[in-house]
Order: structure tokens, then sequence, then C-alpha cells
């Protein structure tokens, strides 16, 4: 893979990191702020796969459909289907939570599965890629 490829799968993982990074820290608040951290989530799982399918080559187009996504990564391994339900989850939180009346106030709850969500698709992308890659 040539540097300017890898340095676009870097640039992905570090999107998506603080993608990650915000939603939990919007959670941690004295008051959360639950919606945007599912948005977070959403993003930083989106961003994860786009970077996997960038290092694999394969184009993806314009899409916040984490089932589309983990549906391409599945033409080069199967064990994505682990995160299908990670995928159906999060999905809706990449447009319906920014505008009001789209989808309910996201509960406590439901904001604290969306980013184990993300992170569970964040790790899980991340262990594909070699350590040498000195990733976030």
């Amino acid at each position: 893979m040539s540097e300017a490829k890898t340095d676009e799968v870097r640039a992905w993982l570090n999107k998506s990191h603080h993608d990650l990074e915000a939603a939990e820290w919007l959670l941690a608040r004295p008051k959360p702020l639950t919606t945007a951290a599912g948005f977070h989530a959403q993003q930083a799982a989106e961003k994860a796969l786009k970077a996997y399918l960038t290092w694999q080559e394969h184009p993806f187009g314009k899409t916040h459909s984490l089932v589309a996504l983990v549906g391409q990564c599945m033409h080069f391994e199967q064990e994505f289907a682990t995160l299908r339900q990670a995928a159906t989850t999060l999905t809706p939180y990449a447009v319906a939570s920014r505008y009001p009346g789209d989808l309910p106030e996201l509960s406590e709850e439901e904001a604290r599965e969306a980013v184990a969500l993300a992170r569970q698709v964040w790790d899980f992308v991340l262990s594909r890629f070699p350590t040498s890659l000195d990733l976030p």
C-alpha cells in the first residue's frame, strides 16, 4: 500500500477516534448530552469502517449506513458479520438524531449503549490493521 493510502487510513482512524472520545466526553458531563453522544458514536463507527474499506482499496461512496458498510467489509472478512447488530442500532443516529422531531432524545442508557457499540466497532476494526501502522 502506498504511503498516501496509509496516510488516508490514518486520517479516517484519527477522525473516528476523535468522535469516540467526543461521545465519551459528552456522557461524562454532569448533565450528559445523550443525543449528541449517540451521533458521535455513530460517526466513530462509520469512520472506522471507512478506514478499513480504504485499507482494502474498496470504494464505498457517500453513505451513513453502517449496515451497508459492514456488508461491504464482509466481502473481505466474514467476521464483520458480528458487527451487524451494532450497525443496525447506530445507523439511525447519523442523521435523524440531528434534527427536532426525527428521533426522540436518547436516554442515558441508550447513549451509553451507543458508545459501547461504537467502541466495539472501533476495537474490532483496529484489530484488523498491522501494529506497524502506528494507529491511535
